[in-house]
């Protein structure tokens, strides 16, 4: 029987990011290893619902997508119930991409009661700084992960952690016995071109993500706009999901007197455009401290240095070590650090650059390929010691 995977969207969903082209990533790797596959996601895209046909990852995925409607962020739908469970019944093991979600939740509960072996794949979910914003803004959601998600976590064969950080966020919630899988996310470098060097008279960073408050893009911007010489350029990708946070961001655009372009939300091929004329990509997440830093990995990071695009990070993600390999540069989460990071990229050599871009791409191709990384996760899904004790579902949280 096929493996089963769960996941709340689903590549090429449009507007929901990270979680749903990491799903594509792994199940489309699993898949040119001959492994048989059946996928359940919400139809939910920006562009209007999609089909089947529309969600390429190979001939042996079945892909079974259902309608979804009213909370499409967290791929509500009605139709998602008898889907999941068949999968749930039938699968002889489930991978799980993200918690808290309609159909994650469904899924966990399921495997529970089924005692089907499952793996968790929490995708920043339980970040300190995260669960310590949801626990002090958001009781209604803390109480939704105390009584379902936590306890459901802990009958996971493993909890898969793509970062350090996040893998101390597990063991936060769910005791330091937690059983976590720790495996990076991989990317399939065979996609991505190396670009040349831009051809541009100043400094051109770009930014790929939400433009909102955990993503420390206005902050960076605060920082960036009194160095700014006249040409260096801000090029900012990605949609607005807060609504005051953009306001503010706006307001940030109209003081740069057309040094940052924002271009909205852009198909992959035009964020590959944007790596090429780009210096530098910059994800300052938790740059903004009262946002909680939630990204556990960063996608756009392993994209951009497969690009040979070096990388400006801010301090806690899961790429602390780019500067010892010569990559990026990390700074501190404050804007006088970000601010020091800036001055010194705008004076970097030009062979210093290619040095850097050159080591950006090698570090990709011998370590995140998508296959490699994709078989370990496979092996410790497929090898699982799992207790079924359903007793074991009202225990509560690890925190009191």
């Amino acid at each position: 029987m096929d493996v089963g995977v769960v996941a709340t969207h689903i590549s090429p969903a449009k507007g929901y990011g990270g979680v749903s082209v990491t799903a594509a990533v792994l199940t489309k790797a699993w898949a040119e290893q001959g492994q048989k596959i059946t996928l359940v996601a919400a139809n939910e895209s920006m562009d209007g619902p999609l089909v089947s046909k529309d969600v390429r990852l190979g001939e042996s995925v079945k892909v079974d997508l259902y309608s979804c409607y009213r909370f499409r962020r967290w791929g509500f739908g009605l139709g998602a119930i008898p889907k999941i469970f068949r999968l749930c019944l039938n699968a002889p093991v489930v991978y799980i991409h993200g918690i808290a979600t309609w159909p994650t939740t469904l899924a966990a509960l399921f495997c529970v009661l089924l005692c089907r072996p499952f793996m968790v794949a929490v995708h920043g979910g339980l970040m300190p700084e995260h669960v310590a914003l949801i626990r002090r803004k958001k009781p209604h959601k803390w109480l939704f992960y105390q009584l379902l998600t936590l306890p459901t976590l802990r009958r996971a064969i493993a909890i898969h952690c793509t970062s350090e950080t996040e893998e101390k966020g597990v063991r936060n919630v769910l005791g330091e016995n937690a059983k976590t899988l720790f495996v990076p996310n991989g990317i399939d470098s065979r996609e991505v071109q190396v670009s040349l060097y831009p051809k541009a008279e100043g400094i051109t960073i770009c930014f790929l993500g939400h433009i909102q408050q955990e993503k420390g893009i206005n902050a960076f911007i605060k920082a960036w706009l009194p160095l700014r010489r006249p040409g260096d350029q801000l090029l900012v990708a990605g949609r607005s999901v807060d609504g005051a946070y953009f306001k503010e961001f706006q307001s940030l655009l109209e003081q740069a007197q057309g040094h940052i372009t924002y271009l909205g939300y852009l198909e992959r091929n035009q964020v590959m455009e944007l790596l090429a004329v780009s210096h530098f990509l910059v994800l300052p997440s938790g740059l903004e401290s009262a946002g909680g830093m939630r990204e556990n990995f960063g996608n756009v990071v392993a994209e951009a240095m497969a690009a040979g695009r070096p990388v400006l990070l801010a301090k806690g993600l899961a790429w602390d070590f780019v500067e010892s390999i010569g990559a990026g540069f990390v700074f501190d989460r404050t804007e006088v650090s970000a601010s020091a990071t800036i001055m010194w990229v705008q004076h970097l050599p030009r062979k210093t650059w290619d040095s850097m871009s050159r080591k950006s791409r090698t570090y990709v191709e011998q370590n995140l390929d998508a296959g490699k990384l994709g078989e370990q996760v496979w092996q410790a899904l497929n090898n699982p010691v799992n207790d079924c004790m359903v007793g074991q579902l009202s225990e509560g949280s690890a925190y009191e």
